[in-house]
């Protein structure tokens, strides 16, 4: 991970964008490319008033380039007469001040869960959403792959979701307790990037504490764990012992995505002879 300190007092300089960048293990012509993405990232936050500038995720396409895939902006509310300009050319309203929408009694759920323990983060979204198959997914970028990946194949979400940090047990058992209680949910898939600094074996008893608490078979209600990464083995043998499919690395995330997908329709399927 790179991070660097910008002024807002002067120009941010394109050395100092790269200086960053380097830090994650970029080289060559990659970090000669990535460069600029950063430091007009940096400036736009600067020159717009941004409280908030973020690119997640960034792709790296075959030939090398890079491209943003999607983006998250917030300006500060005082510098809307002087970005005036900028806000008629988006269509924004003088009027329009952007309020977040009043959140769900799932959203303000896991946000309690969240704010009542200090380890990791978690966090849900349902406004949208009323498939049958819920979603405890994290990683950031992953966690909008993993929803369109769902989505793609024909799967239908409940909710969307993000988990990680090392989460206490509680919390990850908190956060699929809600996920499982929502209306019309099935199944839930359990799915995530290669993780570092999230412990595989406590999302694992995260998830099927939380089954076990609501009366349900862990082995038939998780549809799919696919979480590699840190104490992995261990994650893998609790998953093991109460009957849950579960993959490694070997198995892309949009492979994850179509079992669980492909299970619950399967399910559907059965039900309606």
């Amino acid at each position: 991970m790179g991070r660097g300190h910008l002024s807002n007092l002067v120009e941010p300089p394109d050395f100092r964008a790269k200086e960053v960048i380097s830090h994650t293990g970029l080289t060559g012509s990659e970090l000669t490319r990535a460069t600029p993405i950063l430091a007009r990232l940096a400036r736009l936050m600067r020159d717009y008033d941004m409280t908030l500038a973020e690119i997640n995720p960034l792709a790296r396409l075959a030939d090398g380039s890079f491209v943003a895939l999607d983006a998250h902006m917030e300006m500060e509310n005082e510098a809307r007469p002087r970005q005036r300009p900028l806000l008629d050319d988006l269509g924004v309203d003088p009027t329009d001040m952007r309020e977040p929408y009043e959140p769900s009694a799932f959203e303000r759920n896991v946000k309690a869960i969240d704010s009542a323990d200090h380890r990791g983060v978690i966090q849900g979204k349902d406004h949208g959403f009323s498939g049958n198959l819920g979603l405890v997914i994290g990683a950031g970028g992953g966690s909008l792959t993993l929803t369109d990946a769902v989505r793609s194949q024909g799967g239908r979400p409940a909710n969307y979701t993000e988990i990680g940090g090392n989460p206490s047990v509680s919390k990850a058992c908190g956060l699929a307790k809600e996920v499982l209680s929502k209306d019309g949910v099935e199944k839930i898939a359990v799915m995530m990037s290669i993780v570092s600094n999230t412990r595989v074996d406590i999302v694992a008893r995260g998830v099927i504490k939380a089954c076990l608490e609501l009366d349900k078979d862990p082995g038939e209600t998780i549809a799919i764990f696919r979480i590699p990464g840190a104490w992995e083995e261990e994650g893998f043998k609790i998953l093991e012992r109460y009957g849950v499919e579960y993959c490694d690395r070997s198995v892309s995330m949009w492979e994850a995505a179509g079992r669980a997908v492909a299970k619950i329709q399967e399910e559907q399927v059965a039900g309606s002879r």
